[in-house]
């Protein structure tokens, strides 16, 4: 339902319908992959390298309830909230001009999100969201987030990795940690999810920034050295 506040021509033009995306990568990249009409074991847990350490998928088109809010200015959002990894929450708000979303370990969803876009507009997030546990507990997530950019003058598809900090019963309980630019880098998949394991327990969710991994910048190393990062929102 949500789709209805996507424009249309930017969808057909940008291709960000119609194809199904891992939040890691392209179906065929990475041990995130899955085939194009989604994982067989969605939901379910695969051990990453670190024995203490697993990633588990979800997906929202399973676990949400949403509804559709006119405000009195006749602006029509749609807000949903989604179940997540060991309590956790996905609460999203869609509107025309792209997508906001947060996690919380609370039933607190009038907290504002931050928006996925910050390469391209009128986006929306992936249905499937990557959790990253350790021992059990969710520290952080990993996000796709497709919208369009006109730079040429016509709608391209743009895709960038959100990685978000967990900070159960905190204030927020989750903040953006950085982006990866999946349509400039290579291996986009293992870029998002070492900035998770290395950078979401230390990142300051009050600093205002979020890192960023793109053509200038294409990998994490990269990123710290040269300081590249961007306002969260």
């Amino acid at each position: 339902m949500k789709q209805m506040f996507v424009s249309a021509l930017v969808v057909a033009a940008a291709g960000v319908a119609g194809v199904y995306f891992m939040p890691g990568g392209a179906p065929d990249e990475g041990p995130a992959a899955g085939p194009v009409d989604g994982p067989a074991d969605s939901g379910g847990a695969t051990p990453a390298a670190d024995p203490e350490t697993s990633l588990s998928y979800t997906d929202e088109r399973g676990t949400c309830s949403g509804e559709e809010q006119v405000s009195e200015d006749e602006r029509v959002t749609y807000v949903q909230a989604c179940d997540g990894v060991a309590g956790w929450r996905w609460y999203a708000e869609a509107s025309e001009h792209g997508e906001t979303s947060r996690f919380s370990d609370r039933n607190d969803p009038e907290v504002q999100g931050q928006y996925g876009g910050y390469l391209g507009n009128f986006g929306q997030f992936h249905t499937v969201i990557e959790w990253r546990v350790l021992d059990g507990a969710p520290y952080a997530t990993i996000h796709r987030y497709v919208s369009a950019t006109f730079e040429t003058g016509d709608a391209v598809r743009q895709e960038t990795l959100i990685v978000t900090a967990l900070r159960p019963g905190g204030s927020p309980t989750s903040c953006h940690v950085g982006l990866v630019d999946a349509t400039a880098v290579s291996g986009a998949n293992e870029i998002a999810r070492e900035m998770a394991d290395r950078l979401a327990a230390d990142h300051d969710c009050a600093s205002g920034t979020v890192w960023v991994v793109d053509a200038a910048s294409p990998s994490v190393d990269a990123a710290l050295a040269s300081g590249s990062t961007r306002p969260a929102n």
